[in-house]
């Protein structure tokens, strides 16, 4: 499965997270996420759909959508810096070439929902990370979403909560061509065949060019175990029409998250 969008010049200077855990940027927890993820996106950039939708069925209709439709983008993983500032100069130090950071608007309503945070308050920002992958091309594989602890809706409990279950950890395919019955389709094949859950979304105007870009996030059902429980499939353009339409389960993805917080592992979501 090919890369979309390699970028950066920057030569990636990787090294073990405990090494930079000195100047105070990041917990020893946050940079063992971080290292997962930056693996975890390595591996991912050159696995078949099947590999990385298991447990699926190699020959159906999800697999063969998704590979004919859809490309590898990026793994993601929540992080709290001290500040915003000294999060991205650790980033850039360690060679990660950080994009610029914009604004999150569905990372920063789903934490507020779970949470009971004032949305203004919760202070949530994107960057992406810029790694070489083994094919030798580079491209911004890791989504790193920053929620920094001088923001005023930080709170310990929810830097511990998320910590431990890695909500916001998931795997993202982008839609070079979007469509509302290809959509469907990939909806529909991802729910009856990869028990993925339709899980909400939304419209980021920041990101994606002049229209923005549509994300929609998918949860896996709590009767199909696997270590990776969360997926996003990324759009350009603004989509909200079509997603107001997808029929959503609410009790179904409620019972996943249940079942989440009842077995938290350690692995990519």
């Amino acid at each position: 499965m090919s890369v979309a969008h390699p970028s950066g010049t920057a030569k990636e200077r990787l090294r073990p997270g405990a090494g930079f855990s000195g100047d105070g940027a990041f917990s020893g927890a946050d940079l063992r996420r971080l290292d997962d993820a930056i693996r975890d996106a390595r591996l991912a950039s050159t696995a078949s759909a099947s590999t990385l939708l298991a447990q699926v069925a190699a020959d159906g209709e999800a697999v063969a959508l998704t590979e004919a439709h859809c490309v590898f983008d990026h793994c993601a993983v929540l992080l709290f810096p001290r500040t915003l500032t000294a999060g991205l100069r650790h980033l850039e130090r360690r060679g990660l070439a950080p994009l610029p950071t914009v604004p999150s608007t569905v990372v920063r309503r789903r934490l507020s929902t779970r949470h009971g945070l004032d949305p203004a308050a919760c202070q949530v920002h994107i960057t992406r990370l810029r790694l070489e992958l083994p094919d030798g091309r580079r491209h911004a594989a890791v989504e790193v979403f920053l929620f920094p602890r001088d923001s005023g809706g930080f709170d310990r409990r929810i830097e511990e909560s998320e910590a431990a279950h890695g909500f916001e950890q998931h795997t993202a395919f982008v839609v070079p061509r979007p469509s509302p019955p290809l959509l469907e389709r990939l909806v529909t094949a991802w729910r009856t065949e990869a028990g993925l859950l339709w899980e909400g979304g939304g419209h980021n105007p920041h990101e994606g060019g002049p229209q923005g870009s549509t994300v929609m996030y998918f949860v896996r059902e709590h009767a199909w175990p696997s270590p990776r429980r969360r997926f996003e499939l990324h759009c350009a353009g603004d989509l909200r029409d079509f997603t107001a339409r997808i029929a959503e389960e609410t009790e179904a993805v409620d019972r996943a998250y249940a079942d989440w917080r009842r077995t938290a592992h350690d692995g990519p979501r």
